[in-house]
């Protein structure tokens, strides 16, 4: 939902109907309108069934103050992170650093890294650190991160696996050599110990390989299709947000 600016005026006067406000006078000094704009929205608002005609939100007028707040979130999220990224960011130095000094900052292994030497980004230590330690940065220039890979298997349903080694067997092809391991669920989490292996990543897991993509690195998730089957309308969110990721989904 993208709100233009009538609409996010109009949004401002239902959270404060929300809050119990229902005069205009006291509605235009919170929101800083005039009294006579405030009753121009209360008409629209009216006109569009959000609010009756006693200044009550209606049911479709909290379907719109949640989508229209939820929107202004993303906004605000996205931007403060653009912001943060400009004017500091944690990392973790590569070489010992004295405050003041000028920094390369640069991803590597999935984590913000700075050091003295060359990045695609460079920055100026906020504070001292040895290496090893974080260490805060003015960074300037964006920070150059290849996006990771995800592939997701959709494992068999529980009644048609077969035996323990011939699953193993099935799983171990999928296993690439730095990927981050991650289950979603019992079956899947079953399945990679019977491989021999160990998941990286066990909770909120969907959202866990796209961040771990963000950060360069490859995942491949194990989900029984009675899961994916629930998570399908939170993938087609997570591939909306983030368009550059590479998916593949393979039914084993």
């Amino acid at each position: 939902m993208v709100l233009d600016q009538g609409e996010l005026t109009q949004l401002m006067i239902m959270v404060e109907l929300f809050d119990g406000v229902d005069k205009p006078a006291s509605i235009a000094k919170s929101v800083g309108i005039t009294v006579q704009g405030v009753n121009y929205h209360l008409k629209i608002l009216r006109k569009k069934g959000l609010v009756t005609e006693t200044n009550e939100i209606s049911k479709e007028g909290y379907s719109f103050l949640e989508s229209g707040l939820g929107s202004l979130r993303e906004f605000v999220s996205e931007n403060l992170a653009k912001i943060d990224n400009i004017v500091t960011w944690e990392a973790i130095a590569d070489t010992p650093v004295e405050k003041g000094d000028g920094v390369g900052v640069y991803m590597s292994g999935g984590y913000l890294h700075a050091g003295k030497q060359n990045g695609k980004s460079s920055g100026v230590a906020r504070n001292s650190a040895k290496k090893g330690e974080i260490v805060v940065a003015s960074i300037n220039g964006i920070i150059g991160v290849e996006f990771g890979k995800i592939q997701i298997c959709v494992l068999p349903s529980a009644e048609d696996i077969w035996d323990k080694e011939n699953l193993a067997s099935r799983l171990s092809e999928e296993f690439e050599s730095g990927s981050k391991i991650a289950v979603v669920g019992e079956e899947a989490f079953y399945a990679v110990l019977a491989a021999g292996r160990e998941p990286n990543i066990e909770y909120a897991s969907l959202d866990g390989v796209f961040e771990a993509a963000t950060r360069g690195l490859d995942s491949v998730l194990f989900i029984s299709p009675r899961r994916f089957h629930y998570l399908l309308p939170q993938l087609k969110i997570l591939q909306n947000r983030y368009k550059e990721i590479g998916l593949k989904i393979k039914y084993l």
